[in-house]
C-alpha cells in the first residue's frame, strides 16, 4: 500500500465525458449575436500607401498631429479628405 495520503479521485475518471450531461447549463444566444453583430461593424478598408514629402513639411505635420493629440498618419488622412472635400 502507498504511503502518499489521499487526494480525492477525479469524477471524469469513472466516467467518460462522452456520457456527460450539461443541461444545467443555460443556453444563450449572446455568442452568436456577438459574431454577428462583429460581422456588421466592417471597419473602413485602409491601404498603405507611400509618398515623398519635403523632411520641413513633415516635420510641420508631426508637429501639429502632436499639438491635436493624434497620430501622424490620422492627421494626415484628415487633411487629405479636407483638402478633397474643398
Amino acid at each position: 500500500m502507498s504511503k502518499k495520503p489521499a487526494m480525492g479521485h477525479n469524477p471524469l475518471g469513472y466516467r467518460p465525458l462522452a456520457d456527460a450531461k450539461f443541461e444545467f447549463i443555460p443556453y444563450t444566444e449572446s455568442g452568436s449575436e456577438l459574431q454577428e453583430s462583429a460581422k456588421k461593424e466592417k471597419k473602413p478598408s485602409k491601404k498603405v500607401v507611400s509618398y515623398y514629402l519635403d523632411e520641413n513639411l513633415v516635420k510641420e505635420i508631426r508637429k501639429k498631429a502632436k499639438e491635436h493629440e493624434d497620430s501622424y498618419s490620422h492627421f494626415v488622412g484628415k487633411l487629405l479628405k479636407q483638402a478633397l472635400d474643398r
